[in-house]
């Protein structure tokens, strides 16, 4: 299956394209609070990056314990076990 080139988004990608050619200096001064700024963007997306796929491998950890049968969450097993203490002894 061909798939077929829109004519206009051909034609952003080349004006963009042309536009990072085209550019002129900006002798521009980044102060060292500049730095800062950036370092700490990139050390949040870290972060961010780090959670997430944390996140994603609980659910997989989960959805192996479920295939398995078994519970994976030390969460779930001790609240279980609060439970059934608090059954036997009122």
């Amino acid at each position: 299956m061909t798939r077929s080139i829109d004519p206009r988004r051909a034609f952003v990608f080349a004006v963009a394209t042309l536009g990072l050619f085209i550019s002129s200096p900006s002798h521009a001064y980044l102060d060292p609070g500049t730095g800062s700024i950036i370092l700490q963007g990139l050390l949040a997306g870290v972060a961010v990056a780090i959670g997430v796929a944390r996140g994603y491998w609980q659910k997989f950890r989960m959805f192996l314990a479920k295939l398995r049968g078994k519970s994976d969450d030390k969460k779930n097993d001790r609240e279980s076990d609060l439970q059934q203490s608090s059954d036997i002894h009122p």
